[in-house]
């Protein structure tokens, strides 16, 4: 019975050819796309649920509304604002504020790679999970002058050698020791670093206008 619908299934398309052709190619991509919207989909579903507090990680936006009647939103907010809600929210257990992108140029000896990283504050490290390889989770950005870096950036300037208490020169001027080393940050996160560096070192150099 069902070699016999085969049969006749066969027969009708090589009989219908353009009719067959356009009805298989149009299922066949309507088969491709729903399977690449799907995979997208969980993709993006994915994208920082590797943390293991992510159910009580929120990002903090910003409305702004204008004279004009628009409103934009972004993850711009004032300097201020993460030890204080800290402080006065004992709800909130963590905050950290977390700097844009940073590209700046790192020198250990005769090596110089220009390198992408953010200032963030010490409760950062225990709010991300970060697979940690070498230092003290606890107290790896209690220094102004400490960096935290990744295992690639690791063995770039430092190759086998036990980065930690090293130093690195950041831009010709500022001595950083390194206090932390870990893996480097998954596909499946959606901030990408190469290093981490006390919120209060970017602070310091901008409170003209952050505070």
């Amino acid at each position: 019975m069902l070699r016999n619908y085969f049969t006749v299934a066969l027969r009708n398309i090589i009989r219908n050819k353009l009719f067959s052709f356009v009805n298989i190619l149009g299922l066949s991509l309507g088969i491709a796309s729903a399977l690449l919207i799907f995979l997208w989909i969980k993709d993006e579903m994915g994208i920082d649920q590797y943390h293991e507090k992510s159910d009580r990680l929120y990002r903090v936006m910003e409305n702004q509304k204008y004279s004009d009647g628009r409103l934009f939103t972004f993850s711009s907010t004032p300097g201020p604002m993460a030890p204080f809600i800290k402080d006065k929210f004992p709800e909130i257990e963590l905050a950290s504020r977390v700097s844009w992108t940073v590209n700046e140029l790192f020198e250990v000896d005769e090596k110089s790679f220009y390198q992408e990283g953010r200032f963030v504050d010490a409760d950062f490290l225990n709010m991300v999970s970060l697979a940690w390889i070498s230092g003290d989770l606890a107290s790896a950005l209690g220094n102004k002058n400490s960096i935290v870096i990744s295992r690639s950036m690791a063995e770039k300037f430092f190759g086998k050698v036990d980065p930690l208490g090293k130093v690195i020169m950041m831009n010709r001027k500022e001595s950083l020791t390194v206090t932390g080393v870990f893996e480097d940050p998954t596909d499946a996160s959606s901030w990408k670093y190469s290093y981490v560096i006390p919120f209060q070192f970017f602070w310091d150099q901008n409170k003209g206008w952050l505070d």
